[in-house]
């Protein structure tokens, strides 16, 4: 799977979508903010869910979805229609990956509510009693404390959504294993992976775990050290070093084809079921290219 960073343009994303479908990826996805989470400001962000309508007009195979949707953004009910509409427009291609929210800066900006964390999980929560059944074509009669449903979504999906939950905190956890079909992670070692399906899956319905991350890849070790030299500025606005030594120590993939392919094995015997490689450079397409081959070679 590719996930484009915030920064790009809108054209970018559609290309890049239209890349993946190209050269068979499953997924594309894109991160749902309303500012750039790092570095400068006044930098496109395009709208997450705007740019998911135009994926799926200009795409036919690859699926595609928020990686993840913040709550507090959008009511639940209305958030629901919308992924039930694309959905069926797209013929089955959308995924739903939802999330508390995080960024306070953004909630701010964008005259939204950011309360404490602990009301934030209180409203995931609600928001998945409601979303869960809509995306399954169930009519919903709910009054909690934060929000209302009597509907039903039409058009309903006519076949399965996958709804996927993103952090790490035990509270996410929790709730991915009554909700979602999937729990997504952003980085995270081996053993963290193999603790966690041990754990979520020993009780007879099994969610499948995925790890999001930047990746950075090279055909030898010299040329990965010279483009992550390039990469000074982006690096730094993410507050990670440029040594490729450094950065495994920060979580990040990173290395020449065979110690990519090694680390990525590592991960899948952990129990990792899918990756979601997230591309900080949108014109380093010689990178990502070697990533296609490097996957097409496992």
């Amino acid at each position: 799977m590719l996930e484009p960073q915030l920064g790009m343009g809108f054209r970018e994303i559609i290309d890049w979508a239209r890349y993946a479908e190209r050269n068979g990826y499953g997924y594309i996805l894109r991160s749902d903010h309303l500012l750039p989470t790092q570095g400068e400001k006044n930098r496109d962000s395009p709208e997450c869910w705007v740019t998911l309508g135009s994926v799926a007009a200009t795409t036919k195979r690859v699926k595609f979805g928020p990686m993840v949707s913040p709550i507090g953004f959008r009511n639940p009910t209305m958030l629901a229609q919308m992924a039930c509409n694309l959905h069926a427009y797209s013929h089955g291609r959308l995924i739903l990956g939802l999330g508390a929210g995080w960024y306070q800066e953004e909630y701010a900006a964008k005259g939204f509510e950011f309360p404490e964390i602990q009301v934030r999980h209180g409203q995931l929560t609600e928001a998945l009693k409601i979303i869960r059944p809509l995306i399954e074509g169930r009519r919903v009669d709910f009054r909690g404390k934060y929000y209302r449903a009597n509907t039903v979504c039409y058009p309903y999906p006519r076949s399965r959504m996958r709804l996927v939950l993103g952090g790490w905190s035990p509270f996410v956890r929790r709730a991915a294993k009554e909700y979602a079909n999937e729990w997504n992670l952003w980085n995270g070692t081996p053993v963290d992976f193999k603790e966690i399906q041990q754990s979520v899956n020993k009780d007879g319905r099994r969610i499948e775990i995925s790890r999001a991350g930047l990746f950075f890849l090279a055909e030898t070790s010299k040329k990965l050290q010279r483009k992550l030299n390039a990469e000074s500025s982006r690096l730094k606005e993410l507050n990670l070093p440029r040594s490729i030594r450094a950065l495994r120590k920060h979580e990040v993939l990173c290395g020449d084809i065979d110690e990519f392919i090694s680390q990525v094995i590592e991960f899948t015997e952990a129990g990792v079921d899918r990756f979601y490689f997230d591309i900080l450079n949108p014109n380093d397409k010689h990178m990502v290219d070697l990533l296609t081959k490097t996957l097409n070679e496992l």
